[in-house]
């Protein structure tokens, strides 16, 4: 749904992290569409083997026609980015730091505890170093940027006064909002479940203490718990998808900006502020860390669009060093290691302050979220990072590779890694390492292609089918609606 005088960029749903086509996607998924409805009709076998390899074939290999790669050229020339298009890239790369840590904390669980702890001083423990895999730290990164970008061009709306608009667009963004989210995770869990069925991945012999007995009621309780957003602890025994357990606190998540959009849609600016600084302090205080990072991303959201750029260059360079520091402190505190933390260098204060328990790791990684993207906001040079063609690409097929990923860590990925330990050894450090590096070396090119399928397979369709919907349901407008 898009309204006058706004660019469709701006009237995209910001997802988990599903991103909007550019231009181009849009005239290469359009042909393939049109290519699709034509292939219902009654065709060879061998004219149907190619159109499947020609699927499957990743999206930056397939070829464009003329007219669309004038239309890319044109774009790059005259498009500027939009504000928030960096929070694309900065969703690809957190989802691909999520993927890496799953495929890396089995074979080395030692990754999970931080430098120091035991004398162990491996390179990759070093704080600022483990960020390439502190995968539960870019799960709170994804619930910042879902909060940021959900709100912002709503918060833009209020400051321009344009509450037709922000209500129009708001209700079509939660219509559409549930079936976005849990629709292309069913179909992942559904391929889950197939594997488990045909005996291809191990299922559990317990879930919560009980044994566990496998078949379509199982998948189904599973299901109901993917989508059940009205069960407030933030996991939950994922047995066919253990990574999923985010999609409901994602969705949650999403509702409760809605809410606090259609709350604070007419107040002051400063209302707005104190009462989404006092909620994050209440949910951090009753351990709702996960909504506290949503609407942090509000707040955040907010202060993009009230403080674009310091009129005076002298103050600009106060700022952008502070928020440097900012950032330096985030990605220290997104280091948080997991196990033994209260007895790892550098974080063995984290023991001595609030929050004590083992709530204390999800608050300072949250913290350390919030403190690593918002500064993004205001630093152009940083977001640049995240505006490149690699970054932009994972920010595309990031949430199917969200995923796509756990399945296939423990189908291929396993394939590979027992095949490279038998065959290149793992007795011994180096003939360990070595089987690790060239069975990922090989996995990870597998990963990327079939989350890129998954994306235009069913990522793509999940969009198409839920606007689809949300115009199917539509009340009708002007005199007489009935």
């Amino acid at each position: 749904m898009h309204l006058p005088g706004h660019s469709a960029r701006e009237d995209e749903e910001a997802l988990l992290p599903p991103i909007p086509l550019e231009e181009s996607d849009r005239t290469r998924w359009s042909s393939w569409s049109s290519g699709w409805r034509k292939s219902l009709r009654p065709i060879s076998f061998r004219v149907a083997v190619w159109q499947c390899l020609a699927f499957a074939r990743p999206s930056f290999l397939a070829k464009r026609s003329s007219s669309v790669e004038e239309l890319e050229k044109s774009n790059a020339a005259s498009r500027k980015p939009h504000s928030t298009e960096y929070l694309d890239g900065v969703r690809g790369v957190a989802s691909l730091i999520v993927f890496i840590l799953h495929w890396t904390h089995v074979p080395y669980p030692s990754i999970n505890s931080g430098w120091g702890y035991k004398d162990n001083t491996s390179f990759w423990l070093l704080p600022f170093v483990r960020i390439i895999y502190s995968g539960a730290a870019m799960v709170s990164v994804f619930f910042v940027v879902s909060g940021f970008v959900l709100s912002h061009r709503f918060i833009q709306r209020m400051h321009r006064q344009e509450y037709t608009e922000l209500f129009s667009g708001l209700t079509s963004l939660t219509f559409r909002r549930a079936i976005r989210l849990f629709l292309p995770a069913f179909a992942s869990s559904t391929m889950a479940f197939i594997c488990a069925y045909l005996g291809i991945i191990d299922i559990p012999k317990k879930v919560d203490g009980k044994p566990f007995e496998h078949g379509l009621m199982s998948y189904l309780e599973y299901l109901d718990m993917e989508s059940n957003p009205w069960e407030w602890t933030p996991d939950f025994s994922g047995f066919y998808n253990p990574q999923l357990w985010s999609i409901a606190v994602e969705f949650r998540g999403s509702m409760v900006v809605f809410l606090l959009i259609v709350g604070l849609a007419k107040t002051r600016t400063v209302v707005r502020l104190i009462v989404q600084g006092l909620l994050m302090i209440h949910c951090f205080g009753h351990k709702r860390w996960d909504l506290a990072l949503f609407i942090s991303g509000m707040s955040l959201a907010e202060f993009e669009v009230l403080l674009r750029k310091p009129k005076n260059p002298s103050a600009r360079k106060l700022v952008n060093g502070l928020l440097i520091l900012a950032m330096i402190l985030g990605l220290f505190l997104c280091g948080y290691p997991r196990d033994h933390n209260t007895q790892t260098p550098g974080y063995i204060w984290s023991k001595y302050v609030w929050p004590f328990g083992a709530y204390r790791r999800r608050f300072w990684l949250a913290i350390g979220a919030m403190l690593l993207v918002g500064p993004m906001a205001f630093l152009p040079s940083v977001q640049s990072v995240f505006l490149t063609r690699p970054a932009r690409y994972l920010g595309r097929i990031s949430y199917a590779l969200y995923l796509v990923h756990g399945l296939g860590n423990r189908t291929i990925g396993k394939w590979l890694l027992d095949a490279c330990w038998t065959f290149i050894g793992k007795e011994g450090l180096w003939p360990y390492a070595i089987s690790f590096i060239v069975s990922t070396l090989l996995y990870f090119p597998v990963v990327i292609w079939g989350s890129d399928v998954f994306w235009r397979g069913v990522d793509v369709p999940s969009t198409n089918f839920a606007r689809w919907l949300e115009k199917k349901c539509a009340a009708p407008t002007g005199a007489g609606a009935r």
